[in-house]
């Protein structure tokens, strides 16, 4: 019974951090949409809202990156991995009515910079994400330096493609870009082999 607790507080803090951001999130809030007891937060979480945020977020990160690295498993060439991966986070777009897309850039955005535990979750995150594709791109054959940077291209554009199809309520924007970055590197793979 206490670990569905948990499982419940930090379910609601996920879908509450992800929507609001960390100063948009009251410990209220997570009790509410949990239907947890009052009594149960300092239980779980004797560090409060700040132990509670990183708990949510490390399990977040943790799903985005196992469902990254099997779609990159999974994927006939990288292009069609970063178009798996774009549909995704549109998947989850949609099913939101458009307020949620990464686990993470609501953090940042929010100021993460004042909350160091968080930040360096964060960062950890996109190194990890990053490190991915640019294993993928190597194993396609790319040199360290430009799988490196298309990878941060590809991360770069999933954030900020998420960022104007949340505004519009229009996925095809995402998708759009991240078809562009994935035919410029299935172009560049093609070119090296």
């Amino acid at each position: 019974m206490a670990n569905l607790t948990k499982d419940r507080m930090l379910q609601a803090a996920t879908r509450l951090l992800q929507t609001r951001g960390y100063f948009g999130t009251g410990l209220n809030d997570v009790l509410a949409e949990s239907g947890a007891p009052r009594g149960s937060l300092y239980f779980h979480f004797p560090g409060g809202k700040g132990q509670l945020a990183l708990e949510a977020t490390r399990a977040a990160v943790d799903e985005v990156t196992l469902a990254t690295a099997k779609i990159i498993a999974e994927a006939e060439s990288p292009g069609a991995a970063l178009r798996a991966i774009s549909e995704r986070i549109a998947e989850l777009m949609r099913t939101t009515s458009y307020e949620r897309s990464c686990p993470i850039s609501p953090l940042i955005h929010d100021g993460a910079n004042d909350l160091p535990a968080l930040l360096d979750l964060c960062r950890e995150a996109f190194d990890t994400w990053m490190g991915l594709m640019g294993k993928m791109l190597q194993k396609s054959g790319l040199p360290p330096d430009r799988a490196k940077a298309l990878s941060l291209l590809a991360q770069t554009v999933f954030q900020g493609g998420a960022i104007v199809s949340r505004t519009h309520h229009d996925d095809r924007m995402l998708l759009d870009a991240i078809d562009e970055v994935a035919r410029l590197v299935d172009r560049e793979i093609a070119n090296v082999s």
